[in-house]
């Protein structure tokens, strides 16, 4: 049985999400989660978000940063997906995102790109 987290999601109560399956993806392919907020996990050194599929449970978009090259952006997702189909799961690329910190907070603004 595979391991889940429960996340609040704004529009539902909670949310079963295949946490456990995700880290066992990305630590075989040697990354390391640092953090998990709503719907997102964030990864060290942040080349790159997953992000849970409430639609499809299987499938794990990967967003990446937008100061990640095309071409180790592209060996990331190819890595991620080889590891990802032996466990029945699908990595689907969805776009790019943008860490910055707000202006005078600590706070951490994230913008998505399409």
């Amino acid at each position: 049985m595979a391991a889940v987290t429960i996340f609040k999601n704004k529009d539902k109560m909670m949310k079963p999400r295949p946490l456990g399956i995700t880290k066992e993806i990305l630590e075989t392919t040697g990354f390391n989660i640092t953090h998990t907020y709503d719907d997102l996990v964030f990864i060290e050194h942040n080349p790159f978000l997953i992000q849970f599929d409430d639609e499809n449970p299987s499938s794990l978009k990967i967003l990446f940063n937008v100061e990640c090259a095309a071409d180790a952006a592209q060996e990331i997702e190819n890595k991620l997906n080889n590891i990802a189909t032996q466990r029945d799961f699908t990595i689907v690329n969805s776009g790019r995102y943008e860490l910055k910190q707000k202006e005078g907070t600590e706070e951490i603004e994230i913008k998505f790109f399409a």
